[in-house]
């Protein structure tokens, strides 16, 4: 629709132009009757202009009417402008004829609807009209706003006659002149945009009668249409056709199944083309999440590798199973079970046509992974679901239909009991819930074969086919949920410079998180799945509305179960993604060594408290829960905290204190106390710190705000490095402080600025002391550096023949055992006899009996302690 906006303040004022000089004069001439002749015009001006009872001449308003007649002009010209546009009713008009074939196909389909019509032929009615009045509905929105601009320049132009201002005329002539020339455009201009609104009001006028019959039309298929559907419930059981044993009727009703689906297939490919034609923004809008799901599978992908080094990149790549090898599959199943599941207001046939490209994915996925005997019952199972689709789509009951649902049903309980005994003994991981679907896709099996029996055909198809869907389904769901965590695992891996090991444990952590917000949220889908193959999924949605919304009361309290549930899933929502916010945008759990800050830091605090805060207040108020019971909230909170709650306030306040003060941001090295290790998370009551034993300590925030805290990284990852080294005396010292130069200057991580330095520190009782000063550029490789750079030292002084000395030491015996004495010597003249002769010293140099024993004296064998 093209509209031009017109200035309002224009519209207040009432466009005396136009014909207040003809009008004067008694004069109206008609609209379009005939060219406007400026002679004539002036004329009646000099006429008018001398009735003195209708106008009064005056110089002094000779400005007022001057800015009047400009500000006229302009609006004029707008008026006129918009008008020329006018409405582009062409994209109506052209798919006017679209809504005419789709009421035709519809109308025909219930003029041939029989005592017993089929519930997916009236479903599919209904979804048709219900998108024809979806678009009936925006169309009459569009052509009404336009309208009440139509009508608003309408009313602009009656006004016009009424301003009295213009009544007042220039007293000099030549004024006069120039007057009556810019008033006879004005009139001209009036008259122009007059004769085009009128036009633009009547064709707009059978634009809007068109749309209207259509709607009028369509409502009432619509009502036709629910009457049906919602007395199928009661005629869903009834006998809808003959048994299987009357071999005489069902033999003339056996040539009926070709020709039944022939046409069932026509009506339903009308149907979808039809549907296409009206939707087409939808298979837009999903072609759209399918690009933008690629592009972030690919993008985060390419982050990996660029990353992490080739084998690595490819460890970390091989935990998504899924979204890694197959990522085109992987799209198809996220895009078709989202529009499977997300809208319920497809016709069947579009319907089964997202099932048909989502089992064909999924069996290309799982062909991968799973067992032999468990992908050929899957197998099976796809081909039952092809077979129950297509008997869907048929519009008539049949006798080969009959038969074919009597076999399915038992082919189908079949094939549960040896699933049953399958799942019972394979060393598969199973989701915990595999049997009861398969118990659930037995009995509904087994109903189905009943309903055959009594020839319930109706009854038959639904539960049949919805027996198979679910189970198919439910496959379907859970590798739907692996895929969108795999694809959260790539999110987190892409952000962060981690080891293969920590990517695995941070993966677990995201997926314990997400798991379960997944699976509720696939258990609904798939109960949801369930009512809307059963048709009913629109009773138990309106009796839950009532139930839910009837206002309750306790005391002077009004409340409903709906607003209470929508308190608190808003609130657990909110709770969710704050708990995850820092694994997509933040840093997790990386080694201490190559942690590195985070792009928000401690920013990442005051998103969370936003998320949460914003999560409050959005469930007060889709609750319907009045704002001023959050005063009283409020109040309980303070009385709270004058009882108890000290402590949690004050670690939530300096939590806050520390997002804006920013004392320590995430992944920074800090010491607090005996603890040091790297800002993990800072959370609202606690914060955590990655130790460098691997485990993760919790500190209150109020810790790290009253105590002294160290901070290594605040302003940088540089490090100062001091290192001790004595050598022996009568070593050469400028020769040792060279050596060690060379050893530190141009080694990789240490700087040049401030230069690395070498001290003689002090002469010590046994060497001399040298203290070494040099900064790195990561603190991180301070424990690999000194390594290298001592060792390095170490090689060099050996090689110059400069000793390390050992320290020297005295030990002094005051008393011993005189029995233990006697043992020792004994001993000790065994091992002399046994000597050689030239061994050292001889027996005849005993120890000295008074117990003062030097070290060099100390004999080689110590004699055993005795026992007590």
């Amino acid at each position: 629709m093209r509209t031009t906006t017109i200035n309002t303040p224009f519209f207040g004022l009432v466009f005396l132009l136009s014909l207040f000089c003809l009008h004067a004069a008694g004069q109206t001439p008609p609209v379009d009757t005939k060219p406007l002749d400026s002679i004539a015009m002036s004329k009646n001006l000099n006429r008018a202009a001398r009735d003195t009872n209708r106008f009064r001449k005056s110089d002094t308003v000779v400005a007022i009417i001057l800015n009047r007649i400009e500000g006229y002009t302009v609006m004029f010209n707008k008026v006129i402008s918009t008008l020329k546009r006018g409405y582009d009713s062409s994209y109506i008009v052209d798919n006017m004829p679209l809504v005419d074939t789709s009421l035709h196909v519809i109308k025909r389909n219930i003029a041939t609807l029989g005592s017993t019509p089929n519930v997916h032929d009236l479903y599919t009615n209904k979804v048709m009209l219900v998108q024809l009045e979806r678009k009936l509905d925006l169309w009459q929105e569009e052509v009404n706003r336009y309208y009440s601009k139509l009508v608003q320049i309408n009313d602009t132009m009656v006004q016009i006659t009424r301003d009295s201002t213009m009544r007042s005329i220039p007293a000099d002539d030549e004024l006069f002149d120039q007057y009556k020339g810019q008033i006879i455009t004005l009139v001209k201009k009036f008259r122009q945009a007059d004769s085009a609104n009128k036009v633009s009001l009547l064709r707009l006028g059978f634009l809007q009668n068109n749309i209207a019959n259509r709607y009028i039309d369509v409502t009432n298929l619509l009502e036709e249409m629910d009457f049906q559907l919602s007395t199928f419930g009661n005629r869903m059981f009834n006998k809808d056709y003959t048994y299987l044993w009357q071999r005489a009727e069902n033999a003339k009703k056996a040539h009926m199944f070709l020709p039944v689906l022939r046409s069932s297939i026509v009506k339903n490919l009308k149907v979808l083309i039809i549907f296409l034609a009206v939707q087409w923004q939808v298979i837009l809008i999903w072609i759209l999440v399918g690009v933008l799901f690629a592009w972030w599978i690919f993008s985060n992908i390419h982050k990996i590798r660029q990353r992490h080094p080739e084998t690595e990149a490819e460890s970390i790549l091989q935990h998504s199973r899924y979204v890694y090898r197959f990522p085109l599959a992987s799209m198809l199943i996220v895009v078709f079970t989202l529009s499977s599941f997300i809208s319920i207001r497809y016709p069947l046939m579009y319907t089964e046509l997202n099932w048909g490209v989502t089992i064909a994915a999924l069996t290309l996925v799982l062909y991968s992974y799973l067992p032999s005997n468990f992908f050929r019952w899957w197998v099976v199972l796809t081909v039952l679901l092809f077979l129950y689709c297509v008997n869907n789509l048929l519009i008539e009951a049949t006798f080969v239909e009959h038969w074919a649902l009597f076999a399915g049903a038992i082919f189908c309980i079949v094939l549960g009991i040896r699933l049953l005994k399958a799942t019972k003994h394979t060393t598969l991981a199973l989701p915990r819930y595999s049997r009861a679907v398969i118990w659930l896709f037995i009995v509904m099996s087994s109903i189905s074969l009943l309903m055959v029996l009594i020839a319930r055909v109706t009854a038959a198809k639904i539960i049949g086919a919805s027996s198979v869907i679910n189970i198919v389904m439910a496959v379907n769901l859970m590798v739907f949920i692996e895929i969108l965590m795999e694809a959260v695992y790539l999110q987190v891996e892409a952000n962060k410079n981690s080891s293969t090991f920590i990517s695995f444990i941070d993966y677990q952590r995201v997926k314990s998180k997400l798991k379960n917000m997944f699976t509720i949220l696939a258990a609904i889908a798939w109960l949801t799945l369930i009512a809307r193959n059963l048709y009913v999924f629109d009773a138990i949605f309106d009796s839950l509305s009532v139930f839910l919304g009837k206002e309750r009361k306790i005391g002077n309290t009004a409340f409903s179960y709906g607003s209470i549930l929508v308190f608190l899933v808003v609130i657990w929502v909110a709770t969710i993604v704050t708990q995850l916010i820092s694994y997509f945008f933040g840093n997790t759990g990386e080694p201490s060594g190559t942690f590195k800050k985070g792009k928000l830091g401690s920013a990442m605090l005051l998103v969370r408290l936003g998320v949460l805060t914003i999560g409050v207040l959005i469930a007060f108020a889709a609750s319907g829960i009045p704002m001023d019971k959050l005063a009283i909230v409020i109040g309980a909170l303070g009385v709270g905290i004058g009882f108890g709650l000290q402590n949690v306030v004050n670690n939530l306040v300096s939590g806050i204190i520390l997002a804006f003060e920013k004392p320590i941001e995430v992944g920074d090295v800090i010491e607090l106390g005996t603890r040091s290790g790297v800002v993990k998370e800072i959370g609202i009551r606690s914060s955590k710190i990655s130790a460098y034993d691997g485990s993760d300590v919790v500190v209150p925030n109020g810790d790290l705000i009253s105590q002294q805290l160290i901070n290594w990284t605040l302003s940088g990852r540089t490090r100062r490095l001091e290192l001790l080294i004595g050598v022996a005396y009568g070593a050469d010292v400028q020769q040792v402080i060279t050596i060690m130069k060379e050893s530190i200057v141009g080694r990789e991580g240490v700087l040049t600025l401030p230069e690395p330095v070498v001290f003689l520190s002090q002469f010590g009782d046994n060497a001399i002391n040298f203290r070494i000063f040099l900064w790195i550029s990561d603190l991180g490789l301070a424990g690999s550096l000194q390594s290298d750079i001592l060792a390095d030292i170490y090689q060099q002084l050996q090689a110059a023949g400069i000793r390390i000395p050992n320290p020297q030491r005295e030990l002094h015996i005051r008393s011993i055992d005189p029995k233990l004495w006697q043992r020792w010597e004994a001993d000790l003249h065994q091992q002399r006899e046994a000597a050689p002769k030239d061994s050292g010293k001889g027996p005849d140099h005993p120890p000295s009996p008074r117990g003062d024993v030097s070290e060099g004296d100390v004999p080689p064998v110590v004699p055993p302690v005795p026992s007590s």
